[in-house]
């Protein structure tokens, strides 16, 4: 450790300003650097991803596709001609030779009979579906057709 004694001395003046109380002024800290939220880390996250997607990426995965080809002036010009006959055939239509029909509609609801036939039939399969075997009786069997004893064994095969 250092002495006191040769330790370097400071000016009298210099020691009053350095011990003497401080005035500060009272100043708001506003931050400067904001740290990234969720999002943005996520949303960067999937930029650094379809980037190693896009580097990674081999062209020996894609399929051929053979390109149509534009139409020449002849071609196009068939084409524009076929559509505009059909614009004028359409345009020119006597909608009055029109005959009016009918319509019968075939496939009509069911009746109300199908109706509750069907509605007690989903209910005997839910009943079925849903049975309680803790509600069954526990039953005791009888043999009623008995085996013969030793004994008639013995009489029938001595007969």
């Amino acid at each position: 450790m250092a002495d006191i004694k040769n330790s370097p001395k400071v000016d009298a003046s210099l020691k009053q300003e350095i011990e003497k109380p401080a005035e500060l002024k009272h100043v708001e800290v506003a931050e400067k650097i904001v740290l990234p939220s969720a999002e943005d880390l996520k949303a960067e996250k999937t930029h650094e991803n379809l980037q190693k997607g896009i580097e990674g990426f081999t062209p020996d995965k894609l399929a051929h596709v053979k390109t149509k080809e534009p139409a020449s002036g002849v071609e196009l010009m068939k084409t524009e001609m076929a559509t505009g006959a059909t614009i004028k055939a359409v345009e020119g239509f006597d909608k009055d030779n029109l005959n009016k029909a009918e319509t019968v509609e075939k496939n009509c609801l069911p009746d109300q009979d199908a109706i509750k036939a069907e509605k007690e039939h989903e209910q005997f399969k839910s009943g079925i579906a849903g049975f309680d075997k803790n509600k069954l009786r526990e039953s005791l069997t009888v043999e009623k057709n008995t085996l013969p004893t030793k004994e008639t064994i013995d009489q029938e095969k001595t007969a």
